[in-house]
C-alpha cells in the first residue's frame, strides 16, 4: 500500500475542510474515522462515535474520501453535518459518487426533498444511502403513493418518520396496512393514520392485529374515524402499561364502562400520563365542581393544560357569571373552543364592562371573586 506521510495527510486535510488540525501526528497509513472527523471536519469528542473503524490513506482513498465529501458540500451539506453523517455511518465515504449517491440524491430530489430538506432527511436517516434504490426505495415509494395519493402527503409522512423508506417493506408495512384494509379501514383513514403516526405501521404485524382486535372488543366501528385513533393509541403502549392506564382510571372512580365509553368518543386520553390525568381530574372535580359525567363526556380534557387552558378560562367564566354576562349555566362546552374564538367571546366582547378581563384571564390578577358555580 502506498504510503502517505502524515505532514501531507494534515496539509490536504486542512486544505480541503479549512478547520482547526490537531498538531499531533497521524499515522502513516491509517486512521480512526473519530480522528479524520475530528481533524477535518470539526467533530467533538461527545459526538456519534463510529465503532473506532479505521479509514485507509492511500492515494486511492483520499480521491474517494475528497469525491464523496465534495458532492456532499455540492448537496448543501456543511461540514458538521458531514461530521455528523461520516461518524454514524463510515462506509458512506467508501460509496461510488456516480453509481450510487448521485442516483438516490436524484430520488430524492425528485419526490420533493431540495434545499435544506435533503441534508435534514438523510442525517434523520443514513440507511437511505445504504439501502438498494431498484430493490427497496422505489418500490417503498410506489406503496406509499399508492396509500397517501399525493407527493405532498408522501413528503410529509416521510418528514415525520424517514424510516418509512427504509423500514421491511414486504414484511412489515405493507402486511400492517393489509391487516387493516381487511378490517374494512377506509384506504383515506388508512392514510390519515400514517399521517397522523407513520410508526404505527412499523410495528410487528402480530401487534397490530392485537390493537386492531382490542378496538373492536371495544365496539368501536373499523370504518369510524375513532378507529385509527384506537389503533394508534393502543399501539403505543405495552400491555402492563394499558393495564396501568385502565388501573389509574378506576382509582378516580371510574368504571370499565365509562373508561372505554370515554375511550370510544376520545382515545388520546388513556395516552395522557398519570399525573395529567390525576391533575385534570381533580381540577373538574375540586375547583371547576364540574358533574362527574362530564369526563366522559368530554375526554379531550385530559389532553388540555391545567395551567395554561382550563385553569385561565374558569376564571374568566367565573367573572362573567358573577357579572350575569354568562347565560349558559352549562360551562363545559367553553373549555373545548378554540382558543382565538374563546377571547374573542369571552373576553375581549367584555373588555367595556371589566377591563381587567384580560388579566384577569392572563394570572395577572387574581379575580376578586367567589365560586358561583
Amino acid at each position: 500500500m502506498f504510503k502517505i506521510s502524515s505532514t501531507f495527510l494534515l496539509h490536504f486535510i486542512h486544505k480541503r475542510f479549512l478547520n482547526t488540525i490537531s498538531t499531533s501526528t497521524l499515522p502513516l497509513r491509517s486512521v480512526s474515522t473519530i480522528q479524520f472527523l475530528t481533524n477535518s471536519c470539526g467533530l467533538s469528542s461527545g459526538s456519534p462515535s463510529s465503532n473506532g473503524r479505521m479509514l485507509q490513506f492511500d492515494d486511492k482513498s483520499i480521491q474517494q474520501y475528497e469525491s464523496v465529501i465534495g458532492f456532499l458540500k455540492s448537496h448543501g451539506f456543511d461540514n458538521l453535518q458531514i461530521a455528523n453523517l461520516v461518524s454514524r455511518r463510515p462506509n458512506i465515504l467508501g460509496s461510488r459518487v456516480s453509481t450510487n449517491l448521485k442516483p438516490k440524491f436524484e430520488f430524492l430530489q425528485e419526490i420533493g426533498f431540495v434545499g435544506p430538506l435533503l441534508p435534514k432527511i438523510i442525517l434523520a436517516n443514513p440507511p437511505l444511502l445504504l439501502r438498494s434504490l431498484h430493490s427497496h426505495l422505489k418500490p417503498s415509494l410506489v406503496f406509499l403513493k399508492e396509500i397517501l395519493e399525493s407527493d405532498e402527503r408522501v413528503i410529509a409522512a416521510i418528514c415525520s418518520s424517514s424510516w418509512l423508506l427504509t423500514y421491511d417493506f414486504e414484511r412489515v408495512i405493507k402486511p400492517n396496512v393489509d391487516v387493516l384494509a381487511s378490517e374494512g379501514v377506509p384506504s383515506r383513514n388508512i392514510a390519515k393514520l400514517i399521517a397522523l403516526d407513520p410508526r404505527t405501521i412499523m410495528q410487528k404485524v402480530d401487534r397490530m392485529i392485537h390493537a386492531v382486535k382490542t378496538a373492536k372488543e371495544l365496539g368501536i366501528e373499523p370504518k369510524s374515524g375513532m378507529f385509527i385513533y384506537a389503533v394508534v393509541v393502543r399501539l403505543s403502549m405495552s400491555d402492563s402499561n394499558w393495564k396501568k392506564k385502565i388501573n389509574v382510571m378506576k382509582s378516580l372512580g371510574w368504571s370499565e364502562d365509562e373508561i372505554f365509553t370515554a375511550y370510544k368518543k376520545y382515545p388520546p386520553y388513556l395516552n395522557c400520563s398519570e399525573e395529567k390525568l390525576r391533575d385534570v381530574a381533580d381540577f373538574c372535580s375540586n375547583t371547576a365542581k364540574l358533574d362527574p359525567g362530564t369526563l366522559i363526556t368530554y375526554p379531550n380534557f385530559f389532553t388540555f393544560s391545567v395551567e395554561k387552558r382550563l385553569q385561565p378560562r374558569y376564571r374568566v367564566l367565573e367573572v362573567l357569571k358573577l357579572k350575569n354576562l354568562l347565560k349558559n349555566k352549562k360551562i363545559a362546552p367553553f373549555f373545548v373552543e378554540g382558543e382565538r374564538r374563546f377571547v374573542e367571546k369571552y373576553v375581549v366582547k367584555h373588555l367595556d364592562e371589566i377591563p381587567n378581563l384580560m388579566d384577569i384571564y392572563r394570572g395577572n390578577v387574581a379575580a376578586e371573586t367567589k365560586s358561583v358555580l
